[in-house]
């Protein structure tokens, strides 16, 4: 009995006397003084801004970042005193509104429907410029050529040796068809080659690597969104599109991105209050 009365956690969900249950800060705030803890130790433990955790536990919202890093503050402060986080989450301000179930990304996840349609639009339209252009290759080498007149001087003057197979009565052999038709395919494909832009739809990878729980939301340049999610500690995230991306990383000190699988350095892209980074890659 003693034991349930001096323990915040257990008494935080008891109503007070006005009916109305503790608010987040102020059970954050009695469980970490029932560990025994001080806000430099939880600074300590879980890289939170000293400010950061008193504005936590004072309830000052307004002075936190938006709702989805203030969700991964709460779930890693609760981590840290060994409470359920759910509950505080559900008692944040809007969160019956903003409330949304990360569900962590595949690897091997196919591409978004829009990414992959683009890239089927683009793959049929090479294929029509090839066949055309190899029917006109075709066509021209079918089509009957005119005759080259050379003036009676130039054939006294200097008179030209006949190919053996004229010079022996024979007729002239005609390319196999088969031939004609490889010939024509190879000169379509390389005329293709040259009107297809040199990074028309290019795509690159991307590769996050987490030393502690963060936030991170990764779009393309349509606009599609590749990755908005809470990724675990010691999680690695990887993600396919057409640059240039846009990212916005939480915790982004403890966050090793790679681009094109070279190491691109965050620091001059964090905000020193809040740990996050924005930035564009090209």
């Amino acid at each position: 009995m003693m034991e349930q009365e001096n323990n915040p956690e257990l008494s935080a969900d008891r109503l007070t006397d006005d009916k109305t249950p503790p608010s987040v800060g102020c059970r954050l705030r009695e469980r970490r003084e029932y560990l025994g803890l001080g806000v430099d130790d939880v600074v300590a433990k879980i890289k939170l801004a000293h400010r950061q955790i008193v504005a936590l536990e004072e309830d000052d919202f307004q002075a936190l970042p938006e709702t989805a890093f203030l969700r991964g503050f709460v779930r890693s402060y609760a981590k840290l005193l060994q409470m359920d986080a759910q509950p505080l989450l559900d008692a944040l301000p809007g969160a019956q509104i903003t409330q949304v179930k990360a569900e962590p990304i595949q690897v091997d996840a196919p591409f978004p429907t829009t990414a992959r349609r683009h890239n089927v639009n683009l793959l049929l339209a090479a294929l029509f410029i090839t066949l055309g252009i190899a029917g006109f290759v075709l066509w021209q080498a079918r089509a009957p050529h005119p005759a080259v007149k050379v003036p009676d001087a130039a054939l006294v003057e200097t008179p030209l040796p006949l190919p053996e197979y004229i010079a022996g009565g024979s007729s002239v052999p005609e390319a196999p068809e088969s031939a004609v038709v490889a010939s024509a395919l190879r000169s379509a494909d390389a005329v293709a080659s040259e009107v297809k832009p040199a990074n028309a739809g290019v795509e690159a990878a991307l590769r996050l690597v987490f030393d502690k729980e963060s936030w991170a939301e990764i779009k393309d340049q349509t606009g599609v969104t590749l990755s908005r999610q809470v990724n675990p500690s010691g999680s690695e995230l990887r993600v396919v599109g057409v640059p240039p991306f846009t990212l916005v990383i939480g915790h982004a000190a403890a966050v090793h991105l790679y681009y094109r699988e070279k190491p691109v350095d965050l620091t001059s892209s964090i905000n020193a209050g809040s740990d996050v980074a924005r930035l564009t890659l090209q």
